[in-house]
């Protein structure tokens, strides 16, 4: 078990070389003895406010998460265990390092080096920090956010780091929305570690922009765009989806048949085994491209009022239901207007 002297210690020696690894999926690299749930308690003891804020993050739930367990449950595959719980043992069958989730040991500690973004000397009662630039960049969210499935598969399962690169903002790093600058309570600045995402509403909502026209005398045409989002959305896990849907006449009203924008796979037979191909992908692009959705009603919409909505969803109803979710809780609207006679508001 380390103490803070040796936690110091570790610190000074960092200052005098080159980090061994970015954050990424485990087992992590540790010295013989270490204890990573005691260190990272420590870790919350000294950085009180970064610890609150990453104690809310879906990082720090990254285990416990009711909607992961409940799919790890089903398929308990080891490559799930190895990003969602970093810090956990691959030897034992239980172990307390799997609720830290994505803690700050995970992407502090490396090897036998304390990193950041930049170096800071030692001084009396703090660690030194060895600086790493790379921990401020894409580089240091790429090894989790972007992977394959494990063989005989041939698509990626997460792809976020391939649509960075196609999006306005590949010169811009994850960090800059996911991780911003705040000020402390004595003004000091520094990087957000709430890693705000799927309970964000004005995050997720800034990642579309869409208006509508209308189609014919039975339909409207809602066309979406990507907005400020560094890549296609949603992104991520491969269930995430949008529903684009609308009815006439305010509740109660006449609803048009709902359109999900999706990433699609199927299963191809192969020597060994079924094949999950990527066979199609109509989410909003990270290049900005427009997706144009079709909404028909089937009966006269001239002269009356539609109301529209885009729903952000980590999944379809049948799978919501047998996670456990409410769908409707679960959804975010990141996007609804109004068509009245020629006119969209």
């Amino acid at each position: 078990m380390l103490g803070l002297g040796t936690v110091a210690a570790l610190g000074a020696l960092a200052e005098a070389s080159t980090p061994v690894a970015l954050p990424g999926p485990g087992p992590r690299a540790r010295p013989d003895g270490y204890d990573v749930v005691r260190e990272n308690a420590r870790c919350e003891q000294c950085h009180q406010e970064i610890a609150a804020e990453w104690q809310s993050s879906l990082h720090r739930l990254a285990w416990d998460d009711p909607a992961f367990q409940s799919a790890y449950a089903l398929e308990a595959q080891s490559f799930c265990r190895e990003c969602h719980a970093p810090e956990h043992d691959p030897e034992a069958v239980s172990n307390g390092a799997r609720h830290i989730g994505v803690g700050c040991v995970t992407c502090h500690v490396q090897g036998e080096q304390i990193i950041g973004a930049r170096s800071i000397s030692a001084s009396a009662g703090h660690h030194a920090v060895a600086g790493d630039a790379r921990l401020a960049t894409t580089s240091a969210c790429a090894s989790c956010h972007q992977f394959d499935f494990r063989e005989p598969q041939r698509a990626l399962m997460q792809s976020t780091v391939d649509e960075h690169r196609a999006s306005p903002y590949a010169r811009e790093t994850c960090q800059s929305c996911h991780m911003p600058t705040v000020e402390d309570a004595e003004g000091h600045s520094y990087r957000s570690h709430d890693f705000r995402v799927q309970g964000d509403t004005a995050l997720l909502s800034s990642a579309v922009r869409a208006e509508a026209r209308r189609l014919g005398d039975d339909g409207i045409v809602v066309s979406l765009r990507a907005g400020r989002v560094g890549h296609a959305f949603p992104t991520g896990d491969l269930f995430r989806r949008l529903e684009v849907r609308a009815r006439i006449d305010g509740d109660g009203g006449p609803i048009a048949k709902p359109v999900v924008l999706a990433r699609r796979f199927a299963m191809i037979p192969g020597e060994n085994g079924p094949t999950r191909i990527q066979v199609g992908d109509d989410r909003l692009p990270a290049n900005g491209d427009p997706r144009h959705v079709e909404l028909h009603f089937g009966e006269e919409i001239r002269s009356r009022t539609v109301q529209w909505e885009v729903a952000y969803q980590r999944m379809d109803g049948p799978m919501a239901q047998l996670f456990g979710i409410d769908p409707a809780k679960d959804e975010v609207i990141v996007a609804r207007g109004t068509w009245s006679g020629e006119r969209s508001q």
